[in-house]
């Protein structure tokens, strides 16, 4: 889990790093901030799991994140 954890936290970072820096498109500035703001609670999530990878009720309550961010995001692209 650390090292696939890892991969995925930079990969979501560099992601909100390139929605941050890029240009935003008249009218889909609050979806961008949403989205950026969304890579960084995935990143963070992801970084939970890595501190300690056995902690059962910690997992849980990270999956369960996970999954809201995963409708947020589904929503945000309008595929939910």
């Amino acid at each position: 889990m650390r090292a696939h954890g890892q991969d995925l936290s930079d990969q979501t970072e560099h992601e909100a790093e390139k929605m941050s820096d890029a240009p935003v498109v008249p009218g889909l500035g609050r979806r961008v901030s949403a989205a950026i703001s969304l890579a960084s609670k995935i990143g963070s999530a992801i970084d939970d799991l890595r501190v300690d990878p056995h902690d059962r009720k910690a997992a849980a309550s990270t999956a369960h994140d996970l999954r809201a961010y995963a409708h947020q995001v589904q929503r945000l692209g309008g595929s939910g």
